[in-house]
């Protein structure tokens, strides 16, 4: 459905063949609580970096808030935005002579025009004077001090007298980025189809004596071979007991743990034009899951598929949360992991001994995008992400439910006092060794439910077979 937006469609106009960008504008400025007539948005893109103290540049990735309001992926481009008049202007750098004959020269003026939906696109050395054309009473800027300052001498270098705000755009962005647009959906539908290519591919390649560093670049690798050259965050790829670690690092030394129960967990997604994909599965090491590995698998399964069952526009996330951890409380009862009344064991909280972080976040621009914090300072196992606000149309949201048995945590809860009743330390033992069990899958909300946009198989019997091809 997307092709289109990548390589332009008479749908959109002729001269903005890739990323309606400015659709993104109109809904901040319909967001920015703003009683000035005379005012301006002001916006720094990302600068190239090195590494450390050499001249090795490390890879280039967009400011995300940058790139919502100009689809620009380039660095040391700048950005003025006259809300008075709705005009984009796109600032282009100045660049060295010496710069152009190591990289090339950057676009000219025609090209970056057709390539992106601005309305005026001036060189760097031009905008001091654009500020005093505009004389803008406020300057609005995101809220954090590298902005701040660029906007300082912004008004230093104009010889103008302008008011900086830093309260009202962030505020404002982050609301117009939890809604998306059609074509933004279509782009995260691509990259996670893609994903979810590379995600099945590893599945048929994976072969017992891998290290885990070898299996998370066969993930890259695959998603390469479907066009996605990025990833969205590192890929976290784990076996056995080092699966119980939420953001574990495979490591090059770090073989998966081969045995009759051990399990391996793949956290990876990648990302293209800035939009990311999140995607986890969990499966067999020897292609079949032991009955231990089946049944807390299934737990997971089940938390998931029931939340899966509910979401639609007006349902409010701190309900799914329950719902999933009641499940997995009743579940841990059934096997016998955990003893007590359902009612008693949920108000203390005592299946966060084994599932202690969110449901899930929302996914844009970012992999954890805007729309609350995912964890609490304050207790980690309480999940900030949409607080006290429903579902709505066009959110693009993750569901993760997980079992995870963690030693560091297990040791925490088993030998608090007053807790160790609730907690059968022979049956845990049997399920100990399992490590940790993740199952995440992207979705959009929709009209009257959602879309899953992730098509990597799940069943115990898909994922059996298709490790046997």
């Amino acid at each position: 459905m997307a092709p289109h937006l990548l390589h332009g469609n008479s749908s959109l106009p002729s001269r903005k063949p890739i990323l309606p960008t400015k659709q993104h504008y109109l809904r901040v400025k319909s967001l920015l609580k703003s009683e000035y007539t005379s005012s301006i948005i002001y916006m720094k893109g990302k600068p190239e970096l090195t590494r450390d103290n050499t001249d090795i540049e490390l890879e280039f990735r967009q400011e995300s808030y940058f790139f919502y309001l100009t689809g620009v992926e380039e660095p040391n481009f700048q950005v003025v935005v006259d809300l008075e008049k709705d005009e984009i202007y796109l600032i282009t750098p100045d660049v060295s002579v010496n710069d152009v004959f190591w990289k090339g020269p950057i676009a000219n003026k025609r090209e970056l025009m057709e390539r992106y939906d601005v309305d005026k696109v001036i060189s760097e050395s031009d905008l001091p004077q654009l500020i005093q054309t505009l004389a803008p009473e406020i300057i609005f800027v995101l809220d954090n001090k590298m902005h701040y300052m660029h906007a300082l001498e912004l008004i230093a270098s104009s010889s103008i007298r302008s008011r900086i705000d830093t309260q009202l755009l962030l505020p404002a962005m982050d609301e117009a980025r939890l809604i998306k647009f059609s074509w933004e959906i279509d782009i995260i539908r691509q990259v996670m189809h893609a994903s979810s290519q590379a995600h099945i591919a590893l599945m048929q390649q994976f072969q017992p004596g891998m290290t885990e560093a070898h299996l998370a670049a066969v993930f890259r690798w695959n998603c390469a071979l479907n066009q996605v050259y990025r990833q969205a965050y590192l890929p976290i790829v784990a076996s056995g007991s080092r699966a119980a670690t939420l953001h574990h690092s495979p490591k090059n030394d770090q073989h998966i743990i081969n045995d009759p129960h051990s399990l391996v967990l793949v956290d990876a997604g990648g990302e293209k034009l800035c939009y990311g994909s999140d995607i986890t599965r969990t499966f067999p090491v020897q292609g079949v899951f032991s009955d231990e590995a089946k049944a807390i698998y299934s737990i997971v399964l089940k938390m998931q598929q029931v939340v899966l069952s509910k979401l639609r526009p007006g349902i409010y996330w701190q309900n799914m949360q329950q719902l999933a951890t009641e499940v997995l409380c009743k579940e841990l009862v059934r096997l016998g992991i955990l003893v007590g009344d359902i009612n008693v064991l949920m108000e203390q909280s005592v299946p966060c001994a084994f599932y202690f972080h969110g449901l899930g976040h929302a996914l844009g621009l970012d992999v954890h995008d805007v729309g609350g914090k995912e964890t609490s300072k304050d207790d980690p196992t309480e999940s900030q992400f949409l607080l006290d606000r429903p579902l709505e149309k066009n959110m693009v949201i993750t569901i993760e439910p997980g079992l995870y048995f963690n030693d560091y945590m297990l040791d925490i809860w088993t030998q608090c006092p007053g807790y160790q009743c609730f907690f059968n330390m022979e049956i845990l033992d049997q399920y100990r060794h399992i490590g940790g069990v993740r199952i995440e899958d992207t979705v959009v909300i929709t009209e009257d439910g959602h879309e899953n946009l992730t098509i990597v198989p799940k069943e115990i019997d898909e994922i059996e077979a298709l490790m046997m091809k």
